[in-house]
């Protein structure tokens, strides 16, 4: 047991560096996605972050 609890000790800090990296990729994505679509609308930026998750919640509406 205590092997065990050594081992996830060992690699718990490499596993939180794995999801900073993807929550950044992700953030860093979004960022990137929404600059793209911004040359046809006049939106703000929180604007087009309501209406994009809001598009994913009706897209899983009908899904269901």
């Amino acid at each position: 047991m205590a092997q065990l609890l050594q081992n996830i000790y060992n690699i718990a800090p490499m596993l939180v560096i794995i999801a900073l990296f993807g929550a950044a990729a992700g953030g860093f994505w979004l960022v990137l996605d929404l600059n793209r679509k911004s040359a046809h609308t006049h939106y703000s930026i929180s604007e087009r972050l309501f209406l994009k998750r809001n598009a994913n919640r009706l897209r899983k509406i009908h899904l269901h």
